[in-house]
């Protein structure tokens, strides 16, 4: 039986756009960072940010979220 081929994901560019215009105001700060996986389970990652302050906040944000999700799905329970 013949593997189904299927085009490569990639999110349009039209989504990308209105994901950013609805994280903020036009006087605010703007930006979202997206992770996911492909169907062949590569990372993608996509970003957009207004300003250098909102890329770090958001960068330092998902570092804590990684170091507590790690913290959690390693932890030994006492016996």
């Amino acid at each position: 039986m013949a593997k189904a081929k299927f085009k490569k994901f990639q999110l349009p560019t039209k989504l990308i756009s209105q994901l950013y215009e609805l994280t903020g105001g036009p006087k605010h700060y703007k930006g979202f960072l997206i992770a996911y996986c492909d169907e062949n389970g590569t990372p993608i990652v996509y970003s957009s940010f207004d300003s250098q302050i909102t890329e770090s906040g958001l960068i330092k944000s998902m570092e804590n979220y990684l170091e507590q999700y790690s913290q959690n799905t390693y932890e030994i329970e006492p016996e």
